[in-house]
């Protein structure tokens, strides 16, 4: 199976994150050698939750992927779905995203000082020219490996979950 790459690529704001994600999907349109299904963005509220916009397909690897995220930095899983995850969230960030404790409290400190992340879950044969770009538009990139075996996994976990709850800004 390919590999795949999660691009997050942090903006001064919210407003710098959405136009950057506007940006990229108009960019995307016009190139053949890259193929953008979807692209979230994330943001702390005034009450110090993550949320999540999604742009594009629901229930994606990317919507999963910065939904957990989402969870994993606002200290529960509510945002989620359900109590979805289990032990298959910490597997999935500890060896399918390799993230560290570490990597999450400096997402997440980008996050408390009222930055805003823009993901995007791309091929990995992709992944450069995605963070090239994002770098292009004022975003400080970096990615994350991610295994398939772990996605397959996630998205087994949703499509068994009864009902989806979705996070705000959806």
């Amino acid at each position: 199976m390919a590999k795949k790459q999660l691009v997050l690529a942090f903006f001064e704001n919210e407003e710098a994150a959405d136009a950057a994600a506007a940006e990229i999907k108009e960019w995307d349109k016009g190139r053949g050698d890259v193929e953008i299904e979807a692209i979230g963005i994330l943001v702390k509220d005034n009450k110090g939750k993550v949320k999540t916009h999604k742009l594009g397909k629901r229930k994606t690897g990317t919507g999963v992927v910065l939904g957990a995220l989402a969870g994993i930095l606002s200290g529960g899983l509510t945002v989620v779905v359900g109590a979805l995850f289990g032990g298959v969230i910490g597997t999935f960030f500890h060896k399918g995203l390799k993230m560290s404790k570490d990597d999450l409290e400096r997402i997440g400190g980008e996050l408390d000082s009222g930055r805003a992340a823009v993901g995007i879950l791309a091929k990995d044969e992709e992944a450069a020219s995605v963070a090239d770009k994002l770098e292009e538009l004022g975003g400080e990139p970096e990615t994350h490996e991610v295994s398939e075996e772990a996605l397959d996994q996630v998205d087994e976990a949703v499509e068994s979950e009864p009902g989806e709850k979705e996070t705000e800004g959806e």
